[in-house]
């Protein structure tokens, strides 16, 4: 059977084996199949794929690369040799070994088209029961969907109210405390003591010149570790018309 030698990408291939070339092979190889049944010398075999490239090397290096383009072709177990040595004449590729495509991309194997036909032609003949299938199906598979994407619908609208109710935390003021003339209230979050809760706020405050009136009231959200959380407001939180500004302070950078 032909060998497939397949110029772009130095694959050759016989039957279901293969194999890639190195460049340098490929380029070798190439010109030995453009000069099939001739002999070709070194120096012709070397100028053109060495000299006219930009390269020039020796003889040895010439051998090596025919000796790497013989094992790969032993490598498919290709019958008898098939690229001569002729002493030092130099060295012939045997007649209708070798196939060359240019494309890869575009060519198909005589038996992958072959197995290509046969499916059409099974193809052909199953399509009416095929259709029949699909046709009585066809209701099953629409109520399965519809199915399916109300489940999803349903675990989506499960799952945000769930983590809705875990990041909601509604807060709570109770305790208030008097400091330098000003209402502060705290939340059930405070964790740290709230005298020093309070006057950490009100260092911030005035580090800040945040301006605050004897109406305004401080709401500590949160005190936990070295974060504090809380809002200034010009009035009751609960008044629709109080302004709040929200504050949040990491570190304990204060006396």
């Amino acid at each position: 059977m032909t060998i497939i030698f397949f110029t772009d990408t130095g694959l050759i291939r016989l039957e279901d084996k293969e194999i890639i070339l190195s460049r340098q092979s490929k380029l070798c190889l190439t010109y030995m199949c453009e000069h099939e049944g001739n002999i070709v010398s070194k120096e012709a075999l070397h100028d053109a794929c060495w000299k006219n490239h930009g390269a020039v090397v020796s003889d040895n290096t010439v051998r090596q690369t025919l000796f790497r383009i013989r094992k790969s072709l032993a490598s498919l177990d290709v019958e008898g040799e098939i690229l001569e040595t002729l002493g030092y004449m130099g060295y012939r590729l045997k007649p209708g070994c070798i196939t060359l495509v240019s494309d890869s991309q575009n060519y198909s194997f005589p038996e992958c088209q072959d197995s290509v036909n046969q499916k059409q032609e099974t193809s052909a003949f199953s399509v009416s029961d095929t259709s029949k299938s699909a046709v009585k199906n066809k209701p099953a598979n629409i109520k399965l969907r519809a199915l399916t994407l109300l489940l999803c619908c349903l675990f989506f609208i499960a799952g945000a109210l769930i983590r809705s109710q875990q990041l909601i935390h509604p807060l709570r003021y109770g305790e208030s405390l008097q400091l330098n003339g000003h209402t502060i209230l705290f939340s059930q979050y405070v964790e740290n003591d709230k005298h020093e809760s309070a006057t950490r706020v009100n260092y911030w405050l005035n580090k800040m010149q945040v301006s605050i009136t004897p109406q305004s009231k401080i709401y500590i959200n949160a005190d936990r570790g070295n974060a504090i959380n809380f809002f200034v407001c010009n009035g009751e939180i609960e008044l629709a018309t109080t302004f709040c500004q929200t504050f949040a302070v990491i570190g304990r950078n204060h006396p």
